[in-house]
């Protein structure tokens, strides 16, 4: 499904396209439920999405954020950490499609 999908985009296909696509063809979407254009995109600056993840392209990427504690609702809220901060780790065998 993956490679489908970096397909698509490389066809120069829109989010939407592959999202209707999808939906149509009754694929789960990674959370068992249908796909939204926000499961492939993601966020750029945070680079999570299926079109942004690293993993697909063989590196594993940590540390690109940290979790604080709000003072007043007590709840986690993420932070993202500098790129000069982050671990990369190549991983050829984990790679699904090229760069």
């Amino acid at each position: 499904m993956v490679r489908r999908i970096f397909k698509w985009r490389a066809e120069g296909r829109s989010a939407t396209y592959i999202v209707k696509q999808l939906n149509g063809e009754g694929i789960p979407g990674p959370s068992g439920g249908v796909w939204r254009v926000t499961a492939l995109c993601g966020n750029r600056k945070r680079r999570n999405g299926i079109l942004h993840n690293e993993l697909y392209a063989g590196r594993i990427v940590f540390n690109r954020q940290r979790f604080i504690r709000d003072p007043l609702t007590r709840k986690r809220v993420s932070r993202p950490n500098p790129q000069s901060e982050w671990k990369v780790h190549e991983a050829p065998e984990l790679r699904i499609v090229t760069r």
